[in-house]
This record gives structure tokens, sequence and C-alpha cells, in this order.
């Protein structure tokens, strides 16, 4: 049984008040979780949190247009693993590794590096890049076309004032991943370049609040996802560090980061909805 994580509002640098969790420790209770790892772009593993051996590696199939998928999540209204190719097609995939195409992003998408992660309180799928793309598919209406959303900002660095453009978010997640009506959700944004967690807030602003560093010396190249349950939100990102990719556990609101082990080749992952 999962403990409740406290929530409160927490001001950051845009002035925004968010409701985000106070500690990612005690989101829930830290038992192991299932995770889907993304390996090469076309190759799909399961772990867990707290066992990083890879197995039942499957490859996937039936991408449309793309070669290689660019990233994972799963979406809460069905409960269906995603991917994004890297050509912009959406699919749905199978515990075979099959994949369906399911929707097209019609904005080329933008970068060698990208993060995506379903909104669920909008419905819509959020894509950003290490360009500072920042892209919105909306699901609530098939055939809906993408949103290009203002580019990635960060703030400047004192005695400055105003916004610079962000080109190392490579990883996004959002809190609160569930179907209830009432519940509020923010984005989280893991900065490689600066190493450091920030909340990119408002989402479709693309302003990045820093909330503190990783602690580590991040490669380019990250992955991430947040688990909810019971009211509480746990994160976990892949980061490749001394030149070996690894799972941390992220306290979103210090950017601190725990090693949870090695994870060969993992460059984005995406936990399964309401695990037991």
């Amino acid at each position: 049984m999962r403990t409740s994580l406290r929530a409160g509002l927490v001001t950051v640098a845009t002035g925004a008040l968010l409701a985000v969790p106070l500690s990612a420790a005690s989101a829930t209770e830290r038992h192991a979780l299932d995770v889907v790892g993304l390996v090469d772009g076309i190759t799909l593993v399961d772990f867990e949190t707290d066992d990083t051996d890879q197995h039942g590696a499957t490859d996937v199939t039936g991408l449309d247009g793309d070669v290689s998928l660019v990233g994972i999540d799963y979406r809460v209204q069905d409960g269906a693993l995603y991917g994004v190719g890297d050509a912009g097609g959406i699919y749905t995939i199978d515990g075979h590794g099959k994949a369906t195409k399911v929707a097209q992003l019609s904005i080329d998408l933008d970068g060698e590096l990208f993060g995506v992660d379903f909104n669920p309180a909008a419905n819509a799928l959020r894509v950003v890049s290490d360009t500072g793309q920042n892209l919105r598919q909306p699901f609530a209406m098939p055939g809906a076309p993408t949103v290009a959303d203002t580019a990635l900002t960060n703030p400047a660095v004192a005695p400055a004032t105003g916004t610079t453009p962000a080109a190392g978010v490579t990883a996004v997640g959002y809190t609160n991943n569930d179907d209830a009506a009432g519940t509020a959700t923010t984005l989280f944004a893991v900065d490689t370049a600066a190493d450091r967690v920030a909340i990119q807030s408002p989402a479709n602003a693309g302003t990045l609040a820093p909330t503190g560093g990783l602690g580590v010396d991040a490669g380019p190249d990250a992955g991430a996802d947040i688990y909810t349950a019971g009211g509480g939100n746990r994160a976990f990102a892949t980061l490749e560090v001394s030149g070996t990719r690894r799972l941390f556990e992220v306290d979103l609101l210090t950017g601190a980061v725990e090693h949870l082990g090695a994870l060969d080749g993992v460059t984005d992952i995406a936990l399964p909805i309401d695990q037991g």
C-alpha cells in the first residue's frame, strides 16, 4: 500500500504557484517498480527500479515512415505504451513490440535528442528537444494538428535579466499521472546542459524555473518518467555519467539524484501505470 505525498504551493521564478510534491523520496513507499527501457531507439527491455538487470529484450516492429523511436511513455487515458518516431510518427506498442501508428506530428522534429511525456490533465503529448523545440500534440480530438508552443527558455544569469534559449532539455515528465478530474499536474524537465531539474511553467510558454542541481555531470541524452500512486509521485531518470548509463531516482524539488544501478544502453524509460 502506498502512502500519500503531501502537496504544497511552491513559488517558482516565473511567479507561478504550482501544486507540486514536497519530497520525491517520500512520495510513495520505496518498493520496486517495473520499468520499460528504450535501447538504441528500437529495442524495449524490462527491469525494476531496485534491480536494473535487463530482460525480455524485444525489437519494435511496424514503424511506418520512421526508422527508430526518440522516446516512450504510458498514456493514462488507455494505459497503453506509446512511442514517438524520429520522423514524427506516434505509435502504440503492444507487449510483443508491435507498433501501430495512431497519429503523426504535423510539425517536423527539430533536434538530435528529445523528451516525450503525456499531460494527463490535457490528454496531450508533450515533445521537447535539445534545440528548445516545444511541441504539443492534442489527443482529445483525433486528427488535431500539432501545436508549436513557445521555445524553451532559461532565466538569465544574474546580474542579467530576462531569459536565454534553453538547449539542454532532453527529458520531461508530468506529475500526478492519473485520470482524476480535479488533479493538477506540473511538468518537470531535466536539463543536461546545466545538470539540473527545472519546472516548465507555463508549459506552453516554455519557461523553465530551475529547482536544483543533479549533483552529477550528465551526458546530453537523458530519459525520465514520473510514477504516481496514492496522490504521490516518484521520479526516475536514466543519465549517462562517467561514460556509463545509470538509473537514478530524482528529488524533483532539489534536483538531487540517488543512484539505483547501471542501465546499459537505455536512453529513455517509461513506468507502467497503476502498478499494484
